[in-house]
């Protein structure tokens, strides 16, 4: 596009030594994704160890790292905009900092011809980044949330000569041949509305379609939505089966839900197959809703 030529640069063959020549060499790191779609932002966290001062969407590692007074956010609109107008209102958001806060504070330059508060800024970035965001985080992260529990779970898999994993591979099939005509639906009469405090019986039946009540969870998701159309507060609530069936032969579940929450809330019911000796509850990828 003719009008970012001799505006934009494509660096090539980007490594340590070519990091290190940028970050000595830049005095505010701009970064704006479109949020949420930030993976994580690891040369901001380099940048700001290495005291450059970060002006960033509050995306990625920057929602975590930003503490109000080492570097720089910028608010992401809200996601329900469109794409213009959310660039817009962000692109406002950018200019109002740069002009009000950034600029300001680079250029109160003392009679030691640098700026005190750009100098603070700077430390406040190396001391609350570095501790938080180094290598020594990423190991001890990765080893506790998936190194650890991935051997437990091999040492479970291998008990008895692989019996277990045996035993849930079977569990598997049989759940994957079964889910194409297990079906769901809501037996109990909606309420539009219930006093604060009061409780209500919510009631599904499945055709299970020959698996188990305990080859299900069923649950509910209960939150109330803020303005800009996403939750606010979310709470998960399982059902339990009952004994009988109905007249069709389906499993009943219930639910005894007392919200805590007031105001408008939304709900949804869903079901998916899910075993204590599965890797996680969602591991099958099957799902579904009321």
């Amino acid at each position: 596009m003719p009008e970012f030529e001799g505006k934009l640069l494509l660096v090539e063959g980007y490594d340590l030594r070519l990091a290190r020549r940028l970050v000595s060499g830049v005095d505010v790191w701009l970064n704006n994704p479109v949020y949420p779609l930030e993976a994580s932002g690891t040369s901001g966290m380099k940048a700001g160890i290495n005291g450059v001062v970060n002006l960033s969407v509050l995306d990625g590692w920057w929602g975590e790292g930003y503490t109000g007074d080492n570097g720089f956010a910028i608010k992401p609109a809200s996601d329900v905009s469109d794409d213009y107008r959310r660039n817009r209102e962000e692109a406002r958001t950018l200019y109002e900092i740069l002009q009000d806060q950034v600029i300001p504070a680079f250029y109160a330059r003392g009679t030691m011809g640098h700026s005190p508060e750009w100098i603070r800024l700077a430390k406040r970035a190396i001391a609350t980044i570095l501790p938080r965001f180094s290598s020594a985080r990423m190991v001890g992260d990765y080893l506790r949330k998936f190194y650890l529990p991935a051997s437990q779970q091999g040492r479970r898999y291998g008990e008895s000569q692989f019996e277990t994993a045996r035993e849930i591979a079977v569990w598997k099939s049989r759940v994957r041949a079964a889910w194409p005509d297990v079906h769901i639906r809501r037996i109990d009469p909606p309420r539009k509305a219930i006093r604060f405090g009061e409780g209500l019986k919510i009631e599904v039946a499945m055709k299970l379609n020959g698996l188990d009540p305990e080859d299900v969870v069923v649950e509910l998701l209960l939150n109330r939505t803020v303005a800009d159309g996403g939750p606010e507060h979310q709470e998960r609530f399982a059902f339990a089966p009952e004994g009988e069936r109905t007249p069709e032969g389906e499993h009943r579940f219930a639910l005894e839900l007392e919200p805590e929450l007031c105001g408008r809330l939304e709900y949804h019911i869903r079901a998916y197959p899910c075993r204590e000796l599965l890797t996680h509850p969602l591991e099958m990828g099957l799902m579904i809703w009321v």
